[in-house]
């Protein structure tokens, strides 16, 4: 219950960031630096400001996970960690808050229910995803439905006849 309460915190305080003047600022930096530091961001000062905020909550979700298993190792980050939170990144969305939550919740149940189908099945299904996702969906869950319930708004405001 307490990792849930500081994980909506957390996603309240990433709203917020980025519904605001830094987070504008942040996104414009993240699509054209060039064209964001001519409009007068100082680019340096808010790229810092990521990257403190990522290191705050990579660390806050460190200390949520040693809660949680009650052991932290060095070994216990390998590669096959790096490209599961990859695919989780790109099969949920990357640029998106909701985009974590759909990527987390994939990396979360699909290796369990492919255990029931056989040992290697996780991987294979994540390279099946991994590539489906990548040409269907470019911009992940999050992006596809938000495409999808813009064309249906668009769908009913049309001129009648």
């Amino acid at each position: 219950m307490f990792t849930l309460a500081i994980l909506v915190a957390l996603f309240v305080l990433a709203r917020n960031l980025l519904g605001g003047r830094t987070g504008r600022a942040i996104i414009a930096i993240r699509d054209n630096p060039i064209a964001a530091q001519a409009m007068g961001v100082n680019t340096a000062l808010y790229k810092s400001l990521t990257f403190g905020v990522s290191a705050a909550y990579t660390g806050i979700a460190g200390a949520l996970s040693a809660l949680v298993i009650a052991f932290v190792a060095p070994d216990s980050f390998d590669v096959f960690r790096s490209i599961t939170f990859l695919v989780g990144i790109v099969i949920g969305g990357l640029a998106s808050i909701s985009g974590a939550v759909f990527g987390a919740l994939f990396i979360q149940f699909v290796p369990n229910w492919a255990q029931d189908i056989s040992k290697a099945a996780p991987w294979a299904i994540y390279g099946v995803f991994l590539i489906l996702f990548m040409y269907v969906m470019p911009r992940g869950i999050a992006g596809g439905l938000r495409l999808a319930l813009a064309r249906i708004g668009r769908r009913g405001t049309g001129p009648r006849s």
